[in-house]
């Protein structure tokens, strides 16, 4: 009896089309607003036909009309240059999204760092313990 496999290839091809967009933004795009974004992750669909990209602003905040016209505008480098980069037989469709369940992670983590940071500023005696 044979086992599913852990992993598809649009998984594994999601994977490589994720660290090629993070590249593009980071290196490529000359635009400076894809300098104040964070790739978040992504969905490939199962025919690798379509790439949503989910993305969060570094500084935070809600996405503006300039950046989402930026998108429009180097989405159909961003999905040539994945053709020919990972040597796909089509070109996919990409699509940028801002991701708000992201950006909750993000301030929820935030707020986890800053709690226990008083917390590890605390004095401790010798068995470990808080001092009381």
């Amino acid at each position: 009896m044979r086992r599913p496999p852990s992993f598809t290839r649009a998984s594994r091809v999601e994977h490589l089309m994720i660290g090629e967009v993070e590249r593009l933004l980071a290196y490529e795009v000359r635009d400076p607003l894809a300098h104040q974004v964070k790739v978040t992750g992504g969905r490939l669909s199962p025919d690798l036909g379509h790439l949503r990209v989910g993305y969060l602003l570094a500084e935070g905040g809600e996405p503006f009309p300039a950046l989402v016209a930026m998108f429009e505008r180097i989405a159909p480098f961003v999905a040539r240059t994945l053709q020919d980069e990972l040597s796909l037989r089509a070109r996919p469709q990409v699509v940028f999204h801002f991701d708000k369940d992201a950006g909750r992670i993000e301030r929820v983590r935030e707020l986890l760092k800053a709690q226990a940071a008083p917390a590890a500023d605390a004095p401790v005696d010798a068995d470990g313990g808080p001092k009381a």
